[in-house]
């Protein structure tokens, strides 16, 4: 069967082509899906493989025209710290702030976001339900632990498995089209899924190991499909973002920036003190892809794979948590114009791709409880080990984090108040496009509800705050190197802390006649 004149893309026609139009070229192309559908059950993929190439080349022609269409419609620092802890205070600013200038590029494509949502909505619905098969079957092919379905939750527990990188990079590049859109081989790609866990466990740290690594892999595809932004960056963007998230942190020696350059680490001179690790941690993969046998990359041209280069280590050196308040400034500020209906420069779609890895990578505060006790416990000891180092190697024998003296409590406290409520602040607005959107208040409202780590990082911190008001630091460690929690000490307070929060949302019902968030 020949319909390639039937769905032809060619040029995209200009934006004066009518509704009418549109709308026949849609009626048709959900009639071929229909007759592709009666036919799944019955295994028939292959034999309509073709309708269903043509009809995906017809919906980026349609996305195409109804984006330029709505597009043209829709045109008519630093951080101030207060905590009971001065180290925890100092720590915060030093980590997470700098005082370097970034120049913000300016793009335009983000004032075309909704509308880009808005003609892509249905798109993404039928993709869903046609890429299912495919999507099972790589999982049974590989006899992966998990399928795709699994990695759509953000409640998803990715230490509850072996070889985490394997399994997320297979089943996240088959859901996004990476693998089918570039000729990916799946052998090179388990290769480099075997390459990339030997260098993340190199260093054997508590944290920033193979999980750390697929963990923001896996909550990085939550944002973008928890979102509608997934048609609101080219496939090229979407592929950098995935290939940052799961790379961003290979090699990583559990040791931070300030302690290679204190120490004047080889790494420190080599990259003259400025974004030490991620510096390594780019250079170090796109080394490794110059062996054909781990480069998935081969079937990209040489001017997407030069864009593809470029995105992807500004994406891993934007991870460098010196950038943070630079980072939520520059959106914070943009919103803040939006909203008041001001005049302002739009950030670029590359600021956005930056705000959503740098969320998933300090992601797990706003995750449930039961995930995230235990990245607070395995990094909190990554942090004593360096701060063990520092008594031996720094001048004044004061390290950063103290294990006989550091709060703990304080220490989550402060994090997540600071860093990780700020950061999910922007990027729920991001994620729900609040500012673009003119409807109404019941579908904003609506649309807020559906975030699943809101309460999760309100619950996470309440519980840290109950433990403060009771000064019970002491009750809730079992022992202090290696770290170890009292999580069943701990579960009481999840419990206290749950109570609050419900009874300050029936108190904000009845306040406010709406539901608390």
């Amino acid at each position: 069967m020949n319909r390639s004149n039937d769905f032809s893309r060619g040029n995209p026609e200009n934006s004066s082509m009518t509704t009418i139009n549109i709308l026949s070229r849609l009626r048709m192309a959900t009639e071929q899906i229909r007759k592709v559908q009666t036919n799944l059950s019955n295994n028939g993929m292959l034999e309509y493989a073709e309708i269903l190439d043509n009809v995906g080349k017809e919906f980026d022609g349609i996305l195409y025209n109804l984006v330029d269409i709505l597009s043209d419609d829709t045109r008519q620092s630093e951080i101030n710290i207060t905590s009971n802890d001065g180290q925890i205070s100092k720590w915060l600013e030093q980590t997470f702030s700098s005082k370097q200038q970034r120049t913000i590029t300016t793009a335009g494509r983000f004032e075309s976001i909704k509308a880009i949502i808005q003609a892509s909505s249905f798109v993404n619905a039928l993709q869903k339900q046609l890429r299912m098969h495919t999507k099972e079957s790589i999982a049974t092919i590989f006899h992966l632990p998990v399928d795709i379905n699994q990695l759509n939750h953000w409640s998803f527990n990715i230490m509850e498995y072996n070889d985490p990188i394997t399994f997320t990079i297979l089943l996240i590049f088959d859901a996004h089209d990476l693998i089918s859109h570039y000729r990916i081989d799946l052998e090179v790609l388990k290769n480099l899924a075997h390459a990339l866990a030997e260098g993340y466990t190199k260093f054997r740290a508590p944290y920033h190991n193979d999980y750390h690594g697929a963990d923001v892999l896996q909550t990085t595809h939550c944002f973008l499909t928890k979102s509608n932004l997934l048609h609101v960056f080219t496939q090229l963007e979407i592929t950098a973002l995935l290939f940052a998230a799961i790379i961003h942190d290979f090699e990583h020696p559990g040791l931070n920036n300030n302690y290679l350059v204190r120490t004047k680490s080889d790494l420190a001179l080599i990259y003259n003190d400025f974004s030490v690790l991620e510096n390594h941690h780019s250079s170090s993969i796109f080394k490794l892809l110059r062996d054909k046998n781990l480069n998935i990359w081969l079937n990209m041209n040489s001017d997407e794979y030069r864009i593809f280069r470029s995105l992807v280590i500004s994406l891993v050196l934007a991870t460098d948590m010196a950038n943070h308040a630079s980072l939520i400034d520059r959106m914070s500020t943009y919103f803040f114009f939006k909203e008041t209906n001001s005049t302002t420069t739009t950030p670029d779609s590359k600021t956005l791709l930056q705000i959503i890895l740098h969320a998933a990578d300090i992601s797990n505060a706003a995750k449930p409880w039961s995930i995230y006790i235990q990245s607070a416990e395995k990094i909190t000891e990554e942090f004593f080990l360096q701060g063990d180092l520092e008594k031996v190697y720094y001048d004044d024998n004061k390290p950063t984090f103290d294990r006989e003296s550091t709060d703990v409590v304080q220490l989550q406290i402060g994090f997540i108040s600071h860093i990780v409520y700020p950061t999910f602040d922007v990027l729920s607005k991001v994620l729900q496009i609040d500012s673009l959107d003119h409807s109404s208040k019941l579908t904003t409202t609506k649309t807020i509800s559906t975030f699943p780590w809101q309460y999760d990082l309100q619950l996470n911190l309440e519980t840290w705050r109950q433990v403060s008001k009771d000064n019970d630091v002491q009750q809730i460690l079992i022992n202090k190197k290696p770290l170890k929690l009292n999580l069943e000490n701990l579960q009481t307070y999840v419990e206290k802390a749950k109570d609050r929060l419900k009874r300050r949302s029936q108190h904000e019902l009845l306040l406010r006649g709406t539901p608390s968030v």
